[in-house]
């Protein structure tokens, strides 16, 4: 499976190893329906103050969170611009970008330079979110999803509803070895998949983690592109596409389940 395999209709979906810059630099103009992806955020939300988590519970100190650093690189703003740039280049309709909302007007400008518009920062609200570890200010609570479309008239399939998504962050019940550290839940990028594009869309992540993007896309019948540069998140990945399209789940296919929830349909 390639990218020019789910190009032309031949495959489904690929996952590519690699930097995405480097990847997309070789991609066709307008050769992609939309974009859905997670990237670095900013430097200050790498501190140790604004860390992941794992485990349940919902209180301050304690009692089932376990903070640790994030093991990936900031976004840096030269990498902003130029992954920007190829968001304008390459996409037909939908740019969908989480970030916190200090990122919300950080990616507008270099997307709109390169003619992307500004249609709506959407919100994603956290029951379950990591607390402020400091204990010195309140928890944030909640990301942003900056939502932009390409120059022309916008359409999507939600109507006049509210931009706003209620979503545990789903991490609890996974072993750290099942998941990437920062995960957005499959529930959530199911409905922004179903409200945003259309069956048999091409939808591309360039920061794919996981792939849990990717697995919406395809659970809803569209194509998807995915790239990611750390090797064990693409192994991951790759590795939840396979249990999806053989109708299991990750732990199910690792547990050599697979054929029985293929056959009754359970994911």
């Amino acid at each position: 499976m390639t990218i020019a395999d789910v190009l032309e209709g031949r495959a489904r979906w690929t996952l590519e190893l690699g930097d995405c810059l480097d990847v997309m630099r070789a991609l066709p103009d307008r050769s992609i329906d939309h974009v859905v992806t997670d990237p670095p955020y900013e430097a200050e939300a790498h501190r140790l103050s604004r860390r992941s988590q794992r485990g349940g519970g919902d209180r301050t100190k304690g009692a089932g969170f376990v903070a640790f650093p994030i093991d990936f690189e900031a976004m840096d703003p030269a990498t902003r611009w130029m992954t920007a740039k190829h968001f304008g280049r390459l996409t037909k309709r939908w740019t969908l970008i989480f970030c916190q909302l200090e990122g919300v007007r950080r990616w507008r400008k270099p997307c709109k330079w390169y003619g992307l518009e500004h249609r709506r920062p959407l919100i994603w609200v956290k029951p379950d979110g990591a607390p402020q570890f400091t204990g010195d200010r309140p928890g944030t609570g909640y990301e942003c999803i900056e939502a932009m479309h390409a120059r022309g008239r916008s359409t999507w399939n939600g109507g006049g509803r509210r931009g706003v998504f209620t979503y545990n962050c789903n991490s609890q019940t996974r072993h750290p070895d099942e998941d990437h550290q920062t995960p957005k839940p499959l529930d959530l990028m199911l409905e922004l998949v179903e409200l945003f594009t259309d069956p048999d869309d091409i939808i591309l992540d360039p920061y794919a983690g996981s792939a849990t993007t990717l697995v919406a896309a395809l659970r809803l019948g569209r194509r998807a592109i995915g790239i990611e540069r750390e090797p064990k998140y693409h192994a991951l990945g790759v590795e939840r596409l396979m249990a999806e399209v053989s109708g299991s789940s990750l732990r199910a296919a690792r547990a050599g389940q697979g054929a029985l929830f293929a056959a009754e349909g359970i994911r």
